[in-house]
């Protein structure tokens, strides 16, 4: 047997599609370049996946907003957000760069102190061991001092490039790996290929450049403890500078365990930063609701944490302040005002009037009677400018003639114009009092009574009006 479905239910479940149709809640995009100062609203599904591009778009109210900051350099800027209604939340600050490396000041200090000139003059050893021992040091000291040179060359290149705002991840580790390779050395390999090794290879050579530099030192001084102890021909002068020589290499052995710790502390250092410059994201995301006719979200570029404690400065610059604006559509607005109308009862409306001879008259009160009003606005919010709705309102005539009495009820469509849609033009169905003969009297009759009232009373009934009214405050 054949079921027929109610009419009435297939309404109903309509009805239901279409408001979930309506009510439902969309996804939005806006992606701002840091570097290029673009900035793209992008529409999207629940899976985050782009499927329309928008130019000047305004937004469906209640939708989610995500907010993605791209190419924001975090060792240099942070971010600082202002927003109308309430504050962004968050999704992802990344790494706190002010507590990175502890005592981050020491990075930039350079005390690079190696300098061949120091050592010994190799014609003051007449030894064959004290002549190979200076020869092979000033070798080993020209290469080590090649070594810290690069390393305090790449130091500077990564801090430099980290403090500038302006550049992104991939450029800051480009500059990095060209400034490692650009001097070649055949005991490293290439910094391209795994900057880890370079790095744990650049501390192995500069470890064993030391060891050799030590042995060598202890060579030359071991020369010449022995030739002051076994010529006893030396003058006064040359013993004097055998001991001012054994001075120098004692002052080099310091100075070269100083240097080459520095350099060592500076290759940690170097490991640790690269390691978080890779772990970094150089993208901030914002989520945010919209539910207001429009929003601006200030963004506040500030110098960073990790940028001023290098910097020893106690104070952020503000790098640059850059305003986004979104406007919404959708929703109900309800709001109130206060009108001037004009109501009218057409032929509906009746002055009546006893003649000389007691017979009931009547005139056409069909004029436009001037009304003070108070409205109830409503309506779907389409645009900031322009939006379409209606008006409930009560009207009190303001007319001087006494026969004019009672409150009006108004009802009809409105137009609201400007921001905040604050002048409207409205025009609808009024339901007021108007006069009507009782006792079935008729027009043309003769009565008895010498006053109308007597068989006059105020009835309401409908007619029209129209008017303009400006908003005072919104409900909602």
């Amino acid at each position: 047997m054949k079921k027929n479905i109610p009419n009435k239910s297939i309404l109903i479940v309509f009805a239901f599609l279409f408001f979930s149709a309506l009510t439902a809640q969309e996804r939005y995009r806006i992606t701002y370049d840091y570097a290029t100062e673009k900035v793209s609203y992008l529409k999207i599904d629940k899976n985050n996946v782009v499927i329309d591009t928008l130019e000047n778009p305004k937004l469906k109210r209640n939708s989610l907003v995500e907010l993605k900051l791209k190419n924001i350099n975090p060792f240099a800027v942070q971010v600082q957000t202002d927003v109308k209604e309430e504050d962004l939340l968050s999704s992802g600050q990344g790494f706190n760069f002010s507590s990175l490396l502890g005592g981050i000041n020491s990075f930039t200090g350079d005390n690079i102190d190696l300098n061949t000139s120091n050592l010994p003059d190799s014609q003051m050893f007449r030894s064959e061991a004290g002549s190979r021992g200076s020869a092979s040091a000033t070798s080993n000291f020209e290469d080590l001092n090649n070594t810290i040179t690069n390393v305090s060359a790449l130091k500077t290149t990564l801090l430099s490039n980290l403090l500038n705002p302006n550049l992104d991840k991939e450029t800051i580790l480009k500059n990095l790996i060209e400034t490692a390779d650009a001097e070649p050395d055949v005991r490293l390999p290439s910094a391209k290929d795994n900057f880890y090794v370079y790095l744990a290879k650049v501390e192995k050579s500069i470890k064993e450049s030391r060891s050799q530099l030590e042995s060598n030192v202890k060579t030359m001084s071991g020369a010449v403890e022995t030739e002051i102890a076994n010529d006893t021909d030396l003058t006064r002068g040359e013993l004097t500078s055998r001991n001012i020589a054994l001075g120098d290499l004692q002052r080099l052995m310091t100075n070269l365990n100083q240097s080459t710790n520095q350099s060592l502390q500076s290759l940690e250092e170097l490991r640790s930063l690269y390691t978080v410059l890779e772990a970094s994201n150089f993208e901030q995301t914002y989520d945010y609701e919209i539910s207001a006719d429009k929003v601006n979200i200030e963004l506040k570029f500030i110098q960073s944490d990790f940028s001023n404690d290098i910097e020893n400065d106690g104070t952020s610059t503000t790098l640059k302040t850059r305003n986004i604006k979104l406007f919404s559509k959708g929703g109900f607005k309800i709001n109130t005002s206060v009108a001037m109308t004009l109501n009218n009862f057409g032929s509906k409306s009746n002055d009546y009037f006893i003649d000389d001879s007691g017979v009931i008259g009547a005139d056409k009160n069909d004029f436009y009677t001037p009304n003070l009003s108070t409205m109830i606005n409503f309506y779907p919010y389409l645009g900031e400018n322009f939006n379409v709705g209606g008006s409930f309102g009560l009207s009190i005539p303001i007319s001087g003639d006494n026969n004019v009495n009672g409150i009006n009820f108004l009802f009809g469509p409105s137009l609201f114009f400007g921001s905040d849609s604050r002048l409207s033009l409205s025009g609808g169905v009024a339901y007021g009092p108007i006069k009507k003969l009782t006792n079935g009297m008729e027009v043309g009759d003769i009565t008895p009574f010498n006053s109308t009232d007597s068989f006059t009373k105020n009835v309401y009934d409908f007619g029209y009006y129209f008017g303009v009214s400006f908003s005072l405050f919104d409900l909602n």
